[in-house]
């Protein structure tokens, strides 16, 4: 679980940079326990990437592979079978797709998402065994690199490939493969097929044209990957004759390898020469037709094998080496004659990297004397230079082991490339997360900024409270006091006068003096609301119409009200006030009635005497402070409205829209 303070900030704070998955690695692993287990894989597999061979070049050949019939369906049921013509003991299946060209457009160009790999006896159906089983799950596309299966020695005389979804090309789909090595032991007993010729290579369907596409392609030895190279720089170019100009009659040229001893010979391979100077001429040298003759001694009949022909249409092997199946014949001279060479540069020229005799799982050319027709001893080349065991750019390493290190590197790659996935899908949880804590981080942040603001308000509110509360206290205590020593003084000199004009005076400021004071409590009351009840605005409105209809027969009768706000209490306290006054002075009433009424949606206080009553459409907008209580009604939402007509008195109704 996150951490609530350093997590959620770390998140919040990477996701505001918006670092990369690079830049930000370190930060999102102590952020999340899965992103270090992808971290701790990573490193894993870049660490086992260090330790395997690295991915050879292209191999760009004419020979592409196999290719299916096309189908609309993805489902569609292709298969190839390869057929060894007697059981043998198979160590490892090898799978590869076609080299990038023409006919192949993409990496991985036709291999199947799903499909198996079986070995069949002789009954097919009761001698059955399963290598390996994609067909639940697709297979990710191996692109150049090959897929090493491990058949543990188990015996079959036909190894089956059944692809269950095809590979996808627009809106068709295939199933295409480049080559198919069956190994024992360091051997590909593929190249056996090749030389017995398509009719042990079957195929569920077959498309294209030759030399590109055809069943035995996929045992021709031309495949993407190349031929077994180590990183150790070689130390030499290979073996080659002298180069000689077609118009010069010349035999064709040969090479020989003495083995020192007569052995049964399994195969012959050769390695085409790469000289830096014909890098963009692959087979530089490479004879067009040759044979492999074997002899025990130099005057017994030679066991003689022709070259490769994968069906009689001649190619390039590129840079691939060429496998000749020899049949365990017995030899101790090896020997390649040219039957048509090679031309470059108008002359005749046979070039060889190197040439393996393979005899008991082992190379038994390596070191050994070579002879030849004749032969240049520069440059980089020399005789002892074929079986040396290097080609010519770097060492010559066992085939198998090769091709099971390019296969896990393969899948390291594919690993790396799953955890970049993963590792895509908890950066973006961990940005969705960090939305939502930066999103919480501001709401949090605004919340106490709204706090701050709220109890700043409240703090003001109480300082202006405090201020009305000194101010309300102190017109009560100062100006009160004041006005009561002037009623007080205006008493008493009302007993010291008798009649006449200066007792009028005195009375008057007598009077004055009390309606002041009586204003001012209105006004210290109004500003003080908060230290009465919930019923203060019917008492105070009772007490008003007490002491201002002092003398007048009335009545009040209110609903019970709940507060209203401060600014609506005062303008209703100062309506009534100026509407009581207004009766006193002009209605020239003898009784009155005063309600205040909670109606369904309204506050409705209405005030109605006997008096003399008037005509209102006489009175002017000023006249009797119309205008001002329509003004302080209005503020409110509210309204005033005046009822009269002579002889029958006068009702003032005031509405304000009921708050709370």
């Amino acid at each position: 679980m996150l951490c609530p303070t350093r997590q959620t900030l770390g998140l919040a704070w990477l996701f505001m940079l918006g670092a990369s998955s690079v830049q930000a690695g370190s930060s999102w692993s102590w952020l999340s326990p899965e992103w270090r287990r992808i971290e701790m894989e990573r490193q894993s597999l870049e660490a086992k990437l260090l330790t395997l061979p690295p991915a050879p070049p292209t191999q760009v050949t004419q020979r592409l592979g196999w290719h299916s019939d096309y189908s609309t369906s993805p489902d569609t049921v292709e298969w190839m079978e390869l057929n060894l013509g007697q059981p043998e003991s198979l160590d490892a299946v090898v799978l590869v797709a076609p080299p990038p060209a023409a006919g192949a457009a993409v990496s991985g160009y036709g291999f199947p998402l799903r499909f198996r790999v079986e070995l069949l006896g002789v009954g097919e159906e009761t001698q059955r065994r399963v290598l390996a089983d994609h067909t639940q799950n697709d297979f990710p596309n191996p692109g150049l690199l090959p897929v090493v299966i491990p058949a543990h020695g188990h015996r079959a005389q036909k190894v089956r490939i059944t692809a269950t979804r095809l590979f996808r090309e627009d809106q068709r789909y295939l199933f295409a493969l480049g080559e198919v090595m069956l190994f024992q032991g360091p051997q590909n007993l593929a190249a056996r097929i090749e030389a017995v010729g398509p009719s042990h290579a079957f195929a569920s369907s077959s498309q294209g044209t030759r030399p590109d596409w055809g069943r035995i392609n996929v045992v021709d030895g031309h495949s993407v990957v190349g031929p077994p190279l180590g990183l150790r720089p070689s130390p030499s170019l290979g073996f080659r004759s002298k180069p000689v100009s077609e118009r010069k009659a010349t035999s064709n040229p040969w090479v020989a390898v003495d083995l020192g001893e007569v052995m049964p010979i399994e195969e012959v391979r050769l390695f085409p020469a790469q000289p830096p100077q014909f890098a963009h001429s692959h087979g530089y040298g490479f004879p067009v037709h040759y044979e492999i003759e074997l002899r025990e001694t130099p005057e017994s009949a030679a066991h003689v094998f022709p070259s490769p022909q994968s069906g009689g249409y001649v190619a390039s092997p590129g840079d691939n080496p060429v496998v000749i199946p020899t049949a365990k014949a017995r030899a101790r001279w090896v020997r390649l004659k040219v039957l048509e060479p090679h031309v470059s540069n108008g002359g005749v020229v046979l070039a060889l990297a190197e040439m393996q005799v393979w005899s008991g799982g082992q190379n038994q050319a390596l070191g050994k004397s070579v002879e030849a027709s004749d032969q240049t001893e520069s440059g980089g080349w020399s005789k002892a230079a074929l079986v040396d065991g290097f080609a010519s750019g770097a060492d010559i390493v066992d085939t198998p082991g090769w091709l099971a290190g390019l296969s896990a590197r393969r899948e390291a790659m594919q690993g790396l490339q799953v955890l970049e996935a993963r590792q895509a899908a908890v950066k973006r949880e961990l940005q969705a997360v960090g939305w939502g804590l930066l999103a919480l981080l501001v709401g949090v942040m605004l919340l106490i900024l709204l706090g701050v603001y709220l109890r700043q308000r409240q703090a003001r509110k109480k300082e202006l409270e405090d201020l009305r509360q000194r101010i309300s206290q102190d017109l009560h205590d100062e100006i009160g006091s004041s006005l009561g020593s002037i009623m007080l003084i205006t008493e008493d000199a009302l007993t010291a006068v008798r009649e006449g004009e200066m007792k009028e005076d005195l009375q008057e400021i007598r009077e004055t003096a009390r309606q002041t004071m009586d204003s001012m409590r209105d006004i210290v009351r109004l500003a003080q609301t908060g230290s009465y009840g919930g019923d203060d605005l019917v008492a105070h409105l009772r007490e008003i119409a007490d002491r201002m209809l002092r003398g007048l027969s009335h009545t009040f009768s209110a609903d019970e009200v709940s507060p209203p706000p401060m600014d609506l209490r005062r303008d209703l306290v100062l309506m009534f006030k100026e509407t009581l006054h207004n009766l006193q002075r002009h209605a020239q009433a003898t009784q009155a009635e005063i309600t205040l009424r909670r109606g369904p949606g309204a506050l409705v206080l209405r005030v109605r005497d006997n008096g003399c009553g008037f005509q209102t459409e006489n009175v002017s907008r000023g006249g009797m402070g119309l205008t001002n209580l329509q003004r302080r009604a209005a503020k409110h939402g509210g309204s005033a409205i005046i009822t009269s007509s002579p002889g029958q008195g006068t009702t003032v109704s005031i509405t304000f829209p009921r708050h709370g």
